[in-house]
């Protein structure tokens, strides 16, 4: 990775809750990353594009409803974490499911608790009066520089 390609920033997408959005979404994510810096076609690029759609996906899915715009940041912290929020109007905080072999659906949370494990990260929930947002965090990218 090129490290002085990395530049502080936040980006923040709004979509409509539905599910035809999230490639949007996760390509203008991925556009974000080869901007800052990180190499095309790399696994982390990957990754964090599926995250982004699982989590996503889920916001469409299961707070819909009462959410007239998702919201998704991505944003590199001073300390080399890089987090992901999505933000809808339900409260209920997704936690992985045992689905069964023959679900077509409810694997989400677990497939990106899974990843955020592999990589050393982690997902967690932060409530708002309206909602709450997710943040699926990975640590350990090396020091970037403001513009």
């Amino acid at each position: 990775m090129n490290t002085t390609a990395l530049c502080r920033t936040d980006r923040t997408f709004s979509l409509p809750p539905s599910a035809a959005d999230v490639p949007g979404v996760r390509s203008a994510l991925v556009e974000t990353l080869l901007e800052w810096g990180m190499p095309a076609g790399g696994e982390l690029v990957h990754t964090i594009g599926l995250i982004a759609s699982e989590l996503v996906t889920n916001a469409v899915n299961h707070a819909g409803v009462f959410t007239p715009s998702i919201v998704v940041t991505l944003r590199l912290g001073d300390d080399g974490t890089l987090e992901l929020g999505v933000r809808d109007n339900s409260r209920d905080v997704p936690r992985p499911t045992a689905a069964s072999p023959e679900a077509t659906h409810g694997r989400g949370t677990a497939i990106v608790d899974a990843l955020l494990t592999e990589c050393g990260g982690g997902l967690t929930a932060e409530r708002h009066p309206d909602g709450k947002t997710v943040w699926a965090r990975l640590p350990g990218f090396p020091a970037h520089h403001d513009p």
